[in-house]
């Protein structure tokens, strides 16, 4: 890590690994944050990296993943492939000398989880997960909040959402949002929201019950997990082949606290004990058009020495730890779990 001494006008060059709609909204989240510059893309077809660097405002593209990694220009990476590649090639970014920023899931197991952090630390370089409400000013409101709850009697977070790609997948379309052999499951690309912010709040808690729903493929769609806390439990539910409407609601015996979407939140509400619906506080948040620009800016200033990116990696630990619990409970396994150089 630079340290604190840096100056603060400095440009911190971003390399970019991926280029689907999650990092083409990263990049311009980048775009949008002093400090940050998007300097290169990454992509194996010459011409997809040049289509994405020319209409997402990035200085330059390459098909060579070795000069991405040797390019001087690139002081942090960001990447957002597929789950099986994350631990590759975010080793690779992190022996190359390159801060790294990696999409959920940071890793798909814990013993990759704890080879990257060792790497990291032993290089002095920031290792961050792409959480986006962990980055997000809601997140401090929620802690702030959670003390008006009196003891936590029970926690409930949700997060369903109905696939753009399922529709091809019934259609016989096996796109790679929905192939296992990627290390892709429910669990993985929406059930980690509800396990990362509940792991932010209370803790690592011992998952007690896991069930999932799979597709013909092997795919995990769907499941329900219940973690112990100790003195209270909390449902997680996931789902990428259906919807739902209900809001993440944690209750204690003094009032309940509803956050209406975890990945990219736009209300939360508290509620007394003994109010009715119609009395609910709607708290002061303004989400903002693109929530990843907090992720980008708390990159930004872990590099620079400000804030400490340790609690952060701690969550994903706990999250990692969570989600490999699940797996075991539910039967969810990929190819690349027995495969070390994946």
């Amino acid at each position: 890590m630079n340290g604190k001494g840096d100056e603060k006008g400095r440009q911190i060059g971003v390399g970019l690994v991926g280029t689907g709609k999650i990092s083409r909204q990263f990049a311009a989240a980048v775009r949008a944050t002093p400090g940050v510059l998007p300097q290169l893309v990454f992509s194996r077809e010459e011409a997809t990296g040049q289509r994405y660097a020319k209409e997402c405002g990035v200085a330059d593209h390459t098909a060579s993943w070795e000069g991405f990694l040797a390019d001087p220009r690139v002081e942090a990476v960001y990447i957002a492939t597929p789950n099986v590649t994350h631990y590759r090639q975010a080793l690779d970014a992190l022996r190359a000398g390159k801060h790294v920023l990696c999409e959920k899931p940071l890793t798909t197991d814990a013993a990759r989880f704890e080879i990257l952090a060792s790497e990291a630390a032993s290089r002095g370089l920031v290792l961050m997960e792409g959480m986006r409400i962990l980055h997000d000013p809601v997140f401090s409101l929620i802690k702030k909040t959670l003390p008006r709850l009196g003891k936590i009697i029970r926690a409930d977070f949700i997060y369903c959402q109905y696939s753009s790609r399922y529709d091809s997948f019934k259609e016989g379309i096996v796109l790679n949002a929905f192939n296992p052999l990627l290390s892709n499951a429910a669990v993985m690309d929406i059930g980690v929201y509800p396990v990362a912010l509940d792991a932010a709040l209370f803790g690592l808690g011992e998952v007690v019950f896991a069930s999932s729903t799979f597709l013909h493929n092997g795919f995990e769609g769907a499941g329900k997990a219940v973690v112990d806390h100790g003195g209270f439990q909390s449902t997680l539910t996931w789902s990428k082949i259906a919807d739902s409407t209900s809001p993440t609601v944690i209750s204690g015996e003094n009032g309940t606290l509803m956050i209406d979407r975890l990945s990219g939140t736009t209300r939360v509400d508290f509620g007394a004990s003994g109010e009715t619906a119609g009395r609910l506080e709607t708290l002061p948040y303004v989400p903002s058009e693109n929530n990843m620009v907090w992720e980008a800016a708390d990159l930004r200033d872990a590099i620079r020495g400000e804030p400490d990116p340790a609690p952060f990696l701690a969550i994903s630990r706990q999250t990692v730890l969570t989600l490999d619990a699940i797996r075991r409970a539910a039967g969810i396994s990929f190819p690349s779990d027995d495969d070390p150089t994946l």
